[in-house]
């Protein structure tokens, strides 16, 4: 009576869903360094667009002489979605996943940041994942 209960014990523990844990720890990582580097590259953009916008300004109005609130103006405009961008690119950069993860695979947990910009979404398999192409 103990061998086929102790059986289906094993069974059931190798069923639940934490032994294949890491797998799916190390797709969700890849997939929050793929949205926010994404994200990144959005906020980069969009910068870089507003900063040339309005340092060129208005083709049908142009402005006898640019003066400093011009230039204040392009600067703040451009110039903060441009740092936040270019930060999240640094921060979400390929080389840092790759340490993450060779750290986690080393046994050490994930960095507390990375953890808790987990969410339930990144743990989730879509077909687009599948049908991207891996980096």
């Amino acid at each position: 009576m103990k061998a086929p209960l102790l059986l289906l014990l094993l069974l059931v523990g190798f069923s639940m869903p934490g032994l294949a844990q890491g797998r799916d720890t190390v797709f969700a990582v890849h997939k929050l360094f793929r949205e926010k580097r994404g994200s990144g590259e959005g906020w980069t953009a969009t910068g870089l667009t507003a900063t040339a916008g309005t340092a060129v300004g208005n083709p049908l109005y142009a402005a006898p002489q640019p003066n400093g609130s011009d230039v204040a103006s392009a600067a703040v405009l451009g110039g903060v979605p441009l740092a936040v961008g270019l930060l999240q690119l640094g921060r979400y950069s390929p080389a840092r996943e790759a340490e993450v993860l060779k750290l986690y695979a080393e046994g050490w947990g994930l960095p507390r940041d990375i953890r808790r910009k987990l969410r339930r979404r990144h743990f989730h398999h879509t077909a687009r994942d599948h049908s991207a192409p891996q980096q």
